[in-house]
């Protein structure tokens, strides 16, 4: 008979001691984490929330995706600790603005985005737009993510050019 996990042991959260935790940086950009002794390689840092309390609630996992410990806060910890915290999930959540949208394309399911961001011109496809582009905080921020899960931001839907808005209002839910 399989051993039975109560739901308290599978509720607890390990919640990380800053007091205790160093991360550090090997092979130029893999993140690792030395805690009580133990050393956790290439690890990788995911927000719980990333719209509401990008710097709160971050997990720590590994690289198949299983968490390891949760922070409660980065300003918990030492400002050169944050300052490579916050890099890394600078990084992983890159989410360039949209400047203009170009054209939008549907065809066989997919959407077909051409647009100008402030890092240059961009293309990509999007699948199910009802999941994919998300509306947030007012509903004025309209968060985008691409089929390779790359995220695009319109920071105010309010402020777009009627082109542009006429381009991604029959997509807005």
């Amino acid at each position: 008979m399989e051993k039975r996990i109560s739901l308290s042991e599978l509720a607890a959260v390990n919640y990380l001691d800053p007091t205790c935790a160093r991360f550090f940086v090997e092979n130029k950009d893999f993140l690792s984490l030395e805690y009580k002794g133990e050393v956790y390689h290439n690890i990788k840092l995911h927000r719980a929330m990333p719209f509401k309390l990008p710097d709160d609630y971050i997990s720590v996992q590994d690289m198949d995706s299983k968490e390891l410990f949760l922070i409660r806060s980065l300003y918990e910890f030492s400002e050169e600790q944050a300052l490579l915290m916050s890099w890394h999930l600078k990084k992983r959540y890159h989410t360039p603005k949209i400047i203009r949208l170009n054209n939008i394309k549907e065809k066989l399911g997919y959407l077909y985005f051409d647009i100008t961001t402030e890092v240059g011109p961009k293309s990509f496809a999007l699948r199910d737009a009802t999941h994919n582009i998300r509306r947030i905080d007012d509903g004025k921020r309209i968060i985008i993510v691409d089929v390779d899960g790359n995220r695009y931001e319109i920071p105010d839907v309010s402020r777009m050019s009627s082109k542009d808005f006429r381009h991604i209002e029959p997509y807005l839910l």
